[in-house]
Order: C-alpha cells, then structure tokens, then sequence
C-alpha cells in the first residue's frame, strides 16, 4: 500500500478502472440497443410502415375523382421511350384535348414534350394522378412495383417492352413469389393487353395476364423501323450522334446490346473480341465500322465503369433513352437473347446472337423459339460469330425474317400507333 502511495498514482488507478467498467457497462446497453432498434425496424416498425404506406395509397383513391379527359403514361425505364412514347405523340399529333401525365423515374433524362404534366413513381402527387387518371398504360410492373391502387372508372392498359421475344418472361415458370404477385395483380387489374402478333397473344395469356381482353393492334413503338422516309433517318442519325458526342465522319455502326440475367449480374460483352467484330464487318458490308453498346437498362449505372478501357471507336449508349432511335441508326446488331432483336429484324438489317452463356441461360430462364427456326445464327464464341458474319447472305435472312413473322402471325406494318390512339378515342367515350 505504501508503495503505491509513494508512486501517487493510486486515485488515478482506482478512478480509471471505475469508469472502464461504466464504459463497458454502457458500451453493452448501446449494442443492446442498436440491436434491439434493428431488430424492432425489421419485425414491427417495417411492417407498420408498409401497412400506413398502403392505407395512405388507398385513402388517396377514395378522396380522387376520375378525369375522363386524363390518360397517364409510364414506361418500367421512367424514360420517354418504347410503347408509350409512340402512343402520346399520336395523341399529341391528333392534337385530342387530353391532359397527359407522365410517370417519370429517378435520373430520367428526357427532354419530354412540353405538353406533358410530369410526377415522380412514388411521390404522393404520382399516386394522386394514377388515381385520376381516365386511362392509364403502362408498359411494364412499375404501378404494381410502386404499390398503385386502381380507382373505380379507369382503364389500366398494358402495352410490355418485348417483342416475340426469343427468352421467355421473367417468371413465366410460376415458381417465383415476387412474379406470381405480378400475375394476381396484372390480371386484377388489366383490362386490356396490346400485342402484335398471335405468339403474344398466347404468351402473355399463359403468364401475366390470363384472361384479361386482347387487343391485338402492334406496336407502337415499332412504326418507326418501317419509316423508309432518308429524312428520318438523316434526322435521327444527328440527333443520336450529337447527344452521345460522336463525330460523324459517314461511319456505319453495329449495337450491340445485351439482356440481363436473373441469376448472375455479369458483362456479357466483356469477352468480345471488337476488333475482329469491327475488322469483319468491314470485310462484308465495307465502309469503317464504330460500335455502340447498350447494357440493359437495369445495368446502365454500372456502365461507366464496366465500358471503361474498350477501344476508342466503342460509345457507351446506356444512358439513350429511346432504344428503337438507336435501331434506325444502327446497320447491324448483335445481342445475346435480347428481344429487341426481334423488333430490329423488323428493317431487315443484319442481326446476329452472341451468347456464350447459353447452356446456363436455357436452365435459368429458357426459351420460346428453337434457335434454328428464327431468322438468326447463334455464336457461343467470338470465332463462331466472325464466322457468321462472314457467311451472312441477305436474301436467306429475308426470307428467314419473313418466314418467322409470318409463324408468329405479327401486324406490325407502321401504323399500330394510329390504330392504338383510335380505341383509346373509343374508351375515352365510355363513361364510367
């Protein structure tokens, strides 16, 4: 004791050691806490949110009245793009006296016609238009993704984004929760599908929407692929060109734009030999060959980064909103299964199938088309598609694409917009 005397340090001991143990007790108590926080957020407090969420949805149903001269429009990418793109500027052709409204998503680029009211998917005014909108047509889940609740008097419209497409619908074996929720819900609440062909016609209604009415009248989207006009074409070669900073020197171009996978978030393109890919074209169709690449929209935040380090002549067109522009600019295009490809086929342009992936592919998602009974040659590797290019004959592959739209009974002639807007003129006279 005297020892410790003499070295003086005994209260500063004594008092260090107290407050260690305080600072233990109380570095417990607050772990205690934070797990018990997260663990209330998880069990009670998530759940009571989503609860509240989904009343406060529906009460906004029942403060809203139906404006039968409203029709709201949203696309799954919340761009201005696909099918209900080319539907509102029909309808703004027509010059018809409807207020339109536009679902945008986070990041959305535009520009949108000024015309347009525009609400943010999920902001309370988006749910507010939703519900008072006489006619709401969508191309994808976002309503249903978002919570969006139907009020008495609408007419929901679905118009998808594929197009007899060669992979089949997310969900289209019926062993997925989240999917199965989509079809109780797409069959709720559609009342008419558009599709563009008898293949549609049958898939759609053994997936998401059995049951629900057809309406067989094409795609809107694609009336711009049989616009042989050279002044829409000149005009929408300038127009891409300049928003993705590229010079145009009368270079030819090749999109190449993967589908994503359920499963695995992978590049796709990222053992594609480009050089061999440009050095053929060139040999076969002649002129200099640039690329543009398009992840899928689900990947295009990830683009930068993943397009980072190609060759100079590849541009990364992930953030172009309208991906049937990039169609009409494009001289050729390669994907793995997806199906815009199946619109592309559509100008008659070469198109070929990359996938090296394929075994894996068929197993995690599979197919609606034999491979042999399309109009495309499949690669599993860059040998095989230099090979396919190089052997490529235009008059086989037109009589393959003809042959293919005539199996799968498809309309689309350049005039389904114009024959969309007319039923939506008939149901907009229909009062509730």
């Amino acid at each position: 004791m005297i020892d410790k005397l003499i070295r003086g340090h005994i209260f500063t001991n004594t008092t260090n050691r107290i407050f260690r143990a305080f600072e233990i007790i109380l570095r417990i108590i607050t772990i205690f806490i934070k797990v018990l926080n997260k663990f209330l957020n998880l069990v009670i407090s998530s759940r009571l949110d989503t609860l509240f969420r989904r009343l406060g949805r529906r009460m906004v149903i029942r403060g809203i009245k139906v404006n039968d001269n409203s029709i709201l429009f949203a696309t799954d990418q919340g761009e201005y793009t696909c099918n209900p793109k080319y539907i509102a500027e029909e309808v703004l052709r027509r010059k018809l006296p409807y207020e339109i409204t536009w679902a945008l998503k986070g990041g959305a680029l535009g520009p949108f016609p000024a015309e347009f009211n525009l609400v943010r998917g999920g902001s309370p005014n988006y749910y507010r238009a939703v519900a008072s909108s006489k006619i709401v047509v969508q191309n994808g889940h976002s309503l249903q993704r978002n919570g969006a609740n139907k009020n008495k008097g609408q007419l929901w419209l679905q118009t998808w984004h594929g197009s007899l497409g060669l992979k089949k619908l997310e969900g289209a074996g019926g062993d997925d929760k989240f999917y199965r929720r989509m079809q109780r819900l797409d069959m709720q609440q559609t009342d008419y599908i558009i599709t563009n062909s008898e293949f549609e016609d049958n898939v759609f209604s053994s997936t998401y929407w059995g049951g629900v009415p057809i309406l067989r009248k094409g795609h809107a989207r694609n009336d711009i692929l049989l616009d042989k006009s050279k002044e829409n074409s000149k005009y929408l070669r300038k127009k891409i060109l300049k928003r993705l900073n590229i010079k145009d020197t009368g270079q030819k171009f090749l999109l190449f734009a993967p589908t994503h996978n359920d499963k695995v978030s992978e590049r796709s393109y990222g053992n594609i030999d480009f050089d061999a890919l440009r050095e053929v074209l060139a040999d076969k169709f002649g002129g200099t060959w640039e690329i543009l690449i398009r992840t899928h929209n689900s990947n295009k935040g990830r683009s930068s980064k993943w397009l980072a380090g190609l060759p100079l002549y590849c541009y990364n067109a992930s953030f172009y909103p309208d991906m049937q522009e990039l169609l009409v600019v494009a001289d050729a295009g390669v994907t793995d299964y997806s199906s815009w490809i199946c619109d592309y086929i559509l100008t008659k342009k070469p198109s070929f199938l990359f996938g090296t992936n394929i075994s894996m592919y068929k197993q995690t998602r599979g197919f609606y088309h034999k491979f042999e009974k399309t109009p495309f040659t499949i690669a599993t590797s860059n040998k095989e598609l230099i090979d396919n290019i190089s052997k490529f004959n235009q008059n086989n592959y037109n009589e393959k694409v003809d042959k293919f739209l005539d199996d799968c009974v498809c309309i689309d002639d350049g005039k389904s917009a114009s024959r969309i807007v007319d039923e939506i003129e008939r149901l907009m006279k229909n009062k509730a």
